[in-house]
């Protein structure tokens, strides 16, 4: 009786154990995948670019700038968020889309290469690239790059 007790103990605590080993790949699992889902940089530029190609998600775009986010395109250099935010209200009633081409992830930095469009006859379509620069997954700069030639007469226009 004594030996079949002992026996039983120790299929039990064999169990237990089991039981603890799974429950640890188990948490160790669930972790991983939980941290997996933290988006990488570039994944937030991607995020950021596809909300000026629906109205519906360009706030959560605008939620990835830092509140003194710099931007610098060949006509203008915003100094904050809020300047960002203005100048994006205006060019989305002309602005009809942006298709990202290739994006690159090095550090904090990420380069994409784009198509921005547009409803301005001679400018519906314009190739770019721009660099941004992140710091815990928020935007703080970026450089847009792109022939503004033509584009300068359309500011001019809303400046007026």
């Amino acid at each position: 009786m004594f030996h079949h007790q002992l026996q039983n103990y120790h299929t039990m605590k064999k169990i237990r154990i089991t039981l603890l080993i799974a429950l640890g790949l188990i948490t160790s699992h669930v972790y991983s995948q939980q941290k997996h889902h933290t988006m990488t940089n570039q994944e937030v530029v991607e995020k950021f670019l596809s909300g000026f190609n629906d109205p519906s998600k360009i706030q959560a775009s605008l939620a990835l700038l830092a509140d003194d986010y710099q931007f610098t395109n060949p006509m203008v250099q915003l100094q904050s968020k809020a300047e960002f935010v203005a100048l994006a209200q205006e060019m989305g009633q002309i602005l009809t889309g942006v298709h990202l081409i290739r994006s690159a992830e090095d550090g904090d930095w990420v380069a994409t290469f784009y198509e921005f469009k547009s409803s301005i006859p001679g400018l519906e379509s314009n190739m770019a690239t721009e660099w941004f620069r992140l710091k815990d997954g928020i935007i703080q700069e970026s450089h847009l790059v792109y022939d503004a030639s033509e584009w300068r007469k359309v500011y001019e226009q809303m400046e007026q």
